[in-house]
């Protein structure tokens, strides 16, 4: 996401817990300056060209606590407002387009690329993975 979107901020908008687990309501807002980039089963399903565009929706993030720590995690993000903001869904003619000009010059394949080798290089550099 910090790949996709520029000015990306969560403001916490409430928050709840027990014991043993945590609940966290944000906003994630920014601007859609980068590929917004999807796979599955680790291949390349879709990529998103930047459309310029603001985003502000919701998300939930269930954290799941063991000893004073976080064990575990879950997001509920409410990707269908996301996609209508970005115009993808429902598709507009002119991103449609978009999308299906960037899979065929080559560029969706390139995006995903670089957004794999972003993360790598972010997941190697952080130090709570060590």
């Amino acid at each position: 996401m910090r790949f996709t979107f520029t000015e990306l901020s969560s403001p916490i908008t409430e928050t709840a817990g027990n014991d043993s687990q945590v609940w966290v309501r944000l906003r994630m807002q920014g601007c859609h300056t980068g590929p917004f980039v999807r796979f599955r089963h680790g291949a390349l399903d879709r990529a998103i060209p930047p459309a310029g565009r603001s985003i502000d929706f919701e998300q939930i993030h269930v954290l799941e606590v063991r000893d004073g720590k976080v064990a575990a995690h879950e997001a509920v993000r409410d990707d269908v407002t996301m996609l209508g903001q970005l115009g993808v869904f429902p598709p507009s003619p002119a991103v449609a387009l978009r999308m299906v000009s960037w899979k065929l010059a080559g560029k969706a394949a390139r995006a995903a690329a670089d957004v794999s080798s972003a993360a790598a290089d972010a997941a190697a550099a952080s130090s709570w993975q060590r």
